[in-house]
């Protein structure tokens, strides 16, 4: 709720994911086993209380994580019901069916439709979520995002996809708004989206670098010193994680065709130099017959969840003056693009 709250301060849609948490904790019940509307509905009041009155909120939803959870959509439903977000975010895979399910429920109960956005890694997904869904925004996500996307083989990078997706929804007959994300951490790459015919920017590792974000400190000042070739998309982070959450009463796995993008340090226990990388189809056999303990000590200490734009963040800082610096970046990228092709006409 702090981060979101934070970027809204500084005028820009604040999000909250969904907190799937694992194992019982306080609050629990036979509807809510593990907390997570209750934690939710925590953050959103934290949301309410810091951002200004009247700011928008974003809950975003892995639809898999939730069904896995329930087996079906309620969970996803209860908790837009209950703390009555403005824009919804789903992704993994925001089936039409989840979409549809949203709507009903809102009408149902007289409530207003919040705004869809849905998250895609590739062009076909895009045409499904213009057409058939019929969602009120498109994320196109290349596979420069940090943390989970479509698998490296099926996405697009940021650049063509989101290029793309904004033709889509120019041509479409319901022209819903596109957001670039992936590899985005400056105005300049906001600006760059803009130019595609995008609608905006969506920044994740970005403000992960920042106070207000949830996580270790030592994880984020990892990602100062990190580069844009140390961010890996990869398998073993979820091939690893996953043998971790089967063996969890409440474990959620991340299922095909999903991976994850993150800065990997291999280091000794692959049996090669430090400076060696995995190859992508052979990630396990760097670390063979790992007990589950094992595997959460080396995802713990050796995975960094971050996008290609991981070099350009030169420090931990307050989200809402990243947020404000980030805006001012992009008008003056515009402006000097303008510039230049003034001077192309003379």
């Amino acid at each position: 709720g702090k981060l979101a709250a934070a970027t809204a301060r500084a005028g820009a849609l604040g999000s909250i994911a969904m907190p799937l948490l694992r194992g019982q904790v306080q609050k629990s019940d036979a509807l809510d086993p593990c907390g997570s509307l209750a934690q939710l509905a925590r953050e959103v009041a934290t949301f309410r209380a810091e951002a200004p009155r009247g700011a928008p909120l974003c809950v975003g939803f892995v639809e898999d994580h939730c069904v896995q959870r329930r087996g079906d959509f309620s969970i996803i439903a209860d908790a837009v019901l209950s703390e009555r977000p403005e824009f919804v975010q789903l992704f993994a895979p925001a089936s039409n069916e989840l979409v549809r399910e949203i709507r009903a429920r809102c009408e149902g109960a007289g409530r207003p439709t919040p705004v869809i956005m849905a998250q895609t890694g590739c062009v076909g997904e895009a045409k499904r979520l213009i057409d058939q869904a019929k969602v009120d925004v498109v994320i196109a996500q290349g596979t420069e995002a940090g943390g989970h996307g479509l698998h490296l083989k099926l996405g697009s990078g940021t650049l063509p996809l989101a290029r793309r997706v904004a033709q889509l929804a120019r041509d479409s007959d319901r022209k819903p708004l596109v957001l670039a994300a992936g590899g985005i951490v400056d105005g300049a790459g906001a600006a760059a989206a803009v130019v595609l015919g995008c609608d905006g920017a969506v920044l994740g590792t970005r403000l992960w670098a920042t106070h207000q974000a949830m996580g270790a400190q030592e994880k984020k000042d990892d990602l100062v010193t990190a580069d844009a070739d140390d961010a890996v998309r990869s398998k073993l982070y979820d091939q690893l994680n996953n043998r971790v959450q089967s063996e969890m009463e409440r474990g959620i796995l991340w299922r095909y065709p999903y991976d994850t993008c993150g800065v990997i340090e291999v280091g000794q226990e692959a049996g090669a130099g430090a400076d060696s990388r995995p190859e992508p189809e052979s990630e396990l056999e760097f670390f063979p017959e790992l007990s589950a303990d094992d595997a959460k000590a080396l995802v713990a200490r050796r995975f960094r969840l971050a996008g290609k734009g991981v070099g350009s963040i030169g420090a931990i800082g307050d989200a809402e003056a990243i947020t404000r610096e980030i805006g001012q970046q992009l008008i003056e990228e515009i402006e000097r693009a303008h510039r230049l092709v003034q001077q192309l006409k003379m």
